[in-house]
C-alpha cells in the first residue's frame, strides 16, 4: 500500500491534469461560440446538452462514478461553456 504522501502527490498530479483538460474544453467551447456567431446558430442547444450528458453518464458508470457527481460537473461545465460561447 502507498503511503499518504505518495497518494496525495498522485491526487495533485491528477488535479493538474484535470484542470488542463477542463481548460482545453473551455478553449474548444470558445471556438464553438465563434463558429456559432459566424453561422448564426443559437448558443443554447438543449438537445446537444442532453446528448453530451447521456454520453458522460454512460462513461461515468464505467468508472464507478455517481450520477450525482456527473450531473453536477456537467451542469458546471455547461454553464461555463454557455458563458464563453456567448462572449463576443
Amino acid at each position: 500500500m502507498k503511503d499518504l504522501v505518495s497518494l496525495r502527490e498522485e491526487i495533485d498530479q491528477l488535479d493538474t491534469q484535470l484542470w488542463e483538460i477542463i481548460g482545453k474544453r473551455v478553449d474548444v467551447a470558445r471556438e464553438i461560440g465563434e463558429w456559432k456567431r459566424l453561422h448564426d446558430e443559437s448558443v443554447m442547444q438543449p438537445e446537444r446538452f442532453q446528448q453530451v450528458k447521456k454520453q458522460c453518464l454512460a462513461h461515468a458508470k464505467q468508472y464507478g462514478l455517481s450520477e450525482t457527481l456527473v450531473r453536477e460537473v456537467m451542469k458546471a461545465l455547461h454553464k461555463e461553456s454557455i458563458k464563453v460561447e456567448s462572449i463576443q
